[in-house]
Protein backbone atom coordinates (compact mmCIF):
# COMPACT_ATOMS: atom_id res chain seq x y z
CA UNK A 1 0.00 0.00 0.00
CA UNK A 2 2.59 2.49 0.74
CA UNK A 3 4.77 1.90 -2.42
CA UNK A 4 1.63 2.43 -4.20
CA UNK A 5 1.26 6.17 -2.27
CA UNK A 6 4.77 6.62 -2.79
CA UNK A 7 4.24 6.23 -6.91
CA UNK A 8 1.39 8.23 -7.01
CA UNK A 9 2.88 11.08 -5.30
CA UNK A 10 5.66 10.80 -7.45
CA UNK A 11 3.92 10.79 -10.32
CA UNK A 12 1.53 13.64 -9.37
CA UNK A 13 4.34 15.94 -7.97
CA UNK A 14 6.70 14.87 -11.42
CA UNK A 15 3.90 15.57 -13.29
CA UNK A 16 3.48 19.31 -11.62
CA UNK A 17 7.13 19.81 -11.67
CA UNK A 18 7.81 18.62 -15.17
CA UNK A 19 4.80 21.36 -15.78
CA UNK A 20 6.78 24.23 -14.25
CA UNK A 21 9.94 23.22 -16.32
CA UNK A 22 8.29 22.99 -19.50
CA UNK A 23 6.62 26.32 -18.89
CA UNK A 24 9.92 27.71 -18.02
CA UNK A 25 10.87 26.50 -21.53
CA UNK A 26 8.30 28.34 -23.53
CA UNK A 27 8.59 31.35 -21.88
CA UNK A 28 12.21 31.53 -23.07
CA UNK A 29 11.52 30.30 -26.39
CA UNK A 30 7.95 32.54 -27.05
CA UNK A 31 8.66 35.31 -25.42
CA UNK A 32 12.59 35.94 -24.41
CA UNK A 33 15.56 33.89 -25.91
CA UNK A 34 18.03 35.38 -23.59
CA UNK A 35 16.19 33.95 -20.69
CA UNK A 36 18.04 30.67 -21.58
CA UNK A 37 21.10 32.29 -20.82
CA UNK A 38 20.36 33.89 -18.26
CA UNK A 39 21.36 33.90 -14.05
CA UNK A 40 17.71 33.83 -13.77
CA UNK A 41 16.92 31.25 -15.54
CA UNK A 42 19.28 28.61 -13.69
CA UNK A 43 17.92 31.01 -10.35
CA UNK A 44 14.54 29.64 -11.05
CA UNK A 45 15.13 26.01 -11.67
CA UNK A 46 17.51 25.26 -8.40
CA UNK A 47 14.99 27.15 -6.73
CA UNK A 48 11.88 25.24 -8.31
CA UNK A 49 14.05 21.97 -7.65
CA UNK A 50 14.15 22.91 -4.09
CA UNK A 51 10.70 23.39 -3.67
CA UNK A 52 9.53 20.58 -5.46
CA UNK A 53 11.96 18.08 -3.60
CA UNK A 54 10.55 19.98 -0.38
CA UNK A 55 7.12 19.51 -1.23
CA UNK A 56 7.02 16.13 -2.52
CA UNK A 57 8.93 14.94 0.83
CA UNK A 58 6.85 16.88 3.49
CA UNK A 59 3.36 16.01 1.53
CA UNK A 60 4.26 12.21 1.78
CA UNK A 61 5.95 12.64 5.75
CA UNK A 62 2.26 13.84 6.23
CA UNK A 63 0.43 11.74 4.34
CA UNK A 64 2.23 8.97 6.32
CA UNK A 65 1.17 10.72 9.55
CA UNK A 66 4.48 12.29 9.99
CA UNK A 67 6.78 9.44 9.48
CA UNK A 68 8.93 8.94 6.54
CA UNK A 69 11.80 6.23 5.93
CA UNK A 70 14.81 7.67 4.34
CA UNK A 71 14.20 5.11 1.56
CA UNK A 72 10.92 6.42 1.40
CA UNK A 73 11.94 9.82 0.69
CA UNK A 74 14.18 9.44 -1.80
CA UNK A 75 12.18 7.43 -4.19
CA UNK A 76 9.24 9.94 -3.76
CA UNK A 77 11.96 12.53 -4.71
CA UNK A 78 13.72 10.59 -7.32
CA UNK A 79 10.15 9.36 -9.00
CA UNK A 80 8.98 13.24 -9.16
CA UNK A 81 12.46 14.28 -10.56
CA UNK A 82 12.71 11.71 -13.33
CA UNK A 83 9.18 12.63 -14.78
CA UNK A 84 9.67 16.25 -14.52
CA UNK A 85 13.05 16.33 -16.27
CA UNK A 86 11.91 13.45 -18.71
CA UNK A 87 9.41 15.64 -19.69
CA UNK A 88 11.35 18.96 -19.79
CA UNK A 89 13.93 16.82 -22.18
CA UNK A 90 11.31 16.07 -24.73
CA UNK A 91 9.91 19.61 -24.70
CA UNK A 92 13.58 20.36 -24.91
CA UNK A 93 14.54 18.04 -27.56
CA UNK A 94 11.04 18.90 -29.84
CA UNK A 95 11.87 22.62 -29.94
CA UNK A 96 15.59 22.59 -30.54
CA UNK A 97 15.63 19.40 -32.67
CA UNK A 98 12.22 19.32 -33.98
CA UNK A 99 10.12 22.48 -34.67
CA UNK A 100 13.08 25.60 -34.22
CA UNK A 101 16.80 24.02 -34.92
CA UNK A 102 17.80 27.48 -35.95
CA UNK A 103 17.20 28.52 -31.97
CA UNK A 104 20.34 26.56 -30.96
CA UNK A 105 22.51 29.07 -33.41
CA UNK A 106 20.54 31.84 -31.41
CA UNK A 107 21.21 30.65 -28.11
CA UNK A 108 24.63 29.96 -28.44
CA UNK A 109 25.31 33.64 -29.74
CA UNK A 110 23.26 34.90 -26.86
CA UNK A 111 25.62 32.56 -24.51
CA UNK A 112 28.80 33.29 -26.07
CA UNK A 113 28.12 37.52 -25.94
CA UNK A 114 27.14 36.58 -22.46
CA UNK A 115 30.09 34.89 -21.22
CA UNK A 116 32.19 37.21 -22.99
CA UNK A 117 30.35 40.32 -21.12
CA UNK A 118 30.83 38.74 -18.13
CA UNK A 119 34.57 37.45 -17.96
CA UNK A 120 35.32 41.09 -19.63
CA UNK A 121 34.01 42.71 -16.55
CA UNK A 122 36.37 40.47 -13.85
CA UNK A 123 39.40 41.45 -16.36
CA UNK A 124 40.14 38.02 -17.53
CA UNK A 125 43.25 37.99 -19.90
CA UNK A 126 41.98 38.00 -23.86
CA UNK A 127 43.65 34.21 -24.66
CA UNK A 128 41.19 32.98 -22.00
CA UNK A 129 38.66 34.38 -23.37
CA UNK A 130 38.93 34.13 -27.07
CA UNK A 131 39.62 30.07 -25.47
CA UNK A 132 36.44 30.01 -23.85
CA UNK A 133 34.69 31.46 -26.53
CA UNK A 134 35.90 28.31 -28.97
CA UNK A 135 35.08 26.13 -26.53
CA UNK A 136 31.14 27.32 -26.59
CA UNK A 137 31.37 27.47 -30.19
CA UNK A 138 32.85 24.07 -30.72
CA UNK A 139 29.92 22.90 -28.41
CA UNK A 140 26.39 20.92 -29.88
CA UNK A 141 24.48 21.05 -26.43
CA UNK A 142 21.28 20.54 -28.43
CA UNK A 143 21.81 17.59 -30.04
CA UNK A 144 19.48 14.49 -28.96
CA UNK A 145 22.91 13.10 -27.58
CA UNK A 146 23.68 15.77 -25.50
CA UNK A 147 20.15 15.92 -24.17
CA UNK A 148 20.17 12.70 -23.68
CA UNK A 149 23.18 12.80 -21.69
CA UNK A 150 21.66 16.37 -20.12
CA UNK A 151 18.95 14.30 -18.44
CA UNK A 152 21.08 11.69 -16.75
CA UNK A 153 23.44 13.86 -15.49
CA UNK A 154 21.07 16.05 -14.53
CA UNK A 155 19.35 12.92 -12.40
CA UNK A 156 22.69 12.11 -11.08
CA UNK A 157 23.40 15.37 -9.71
CA UNK A 158 19.32 15.73 -8.38
CA UNK A 159 20.06 12.17 -6.91
CA UNK A 160 22.34 13.46 -4.59
CA UNK A 161 20.93 16.40 -3.07
CA UNK A 162 17.68 14.17 -3.00
CA UNK A 163 19.53 11.71 -0.87
CA UNK A 164 20.64 14.64 1.42
CA UNK A 165 16.80 15.92 1.68
CA UNK A 166 15.89 12.35 2.20
CA UNK A 167 18.06 12.06 5.03
CA UNK A 168 17.47 15.54 6.73
CA UNK A 169 13.61 14.98 6.43
CA UNK A 170 13.69 11.55 7.36
CA UNK A 171 11.52 10.71 10.64
CA UNK A 172 11.70 6.55 11.19
CA UNK A 173 8.58 5.34 13.76
CA UNK A 174 9.73 4.00 16.71
CA UNK A 175 9.40 0.65 17.59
Amino acid sequence: MEDKIIKTKGVHFGLYFGLFLVLLLLYAYVIDNNFFASYWYLGILVLGFFVNGLWVIGDLKKTQNGFITFKEGFTVFFISNALAFLLSTIVTILIFIVIDPDLQATVKEITISKTTEIMENMNAPIDKIDETIEGLKSQNNFSLVAQIKGYFSTLVVASIAGLLLALILKNNKED
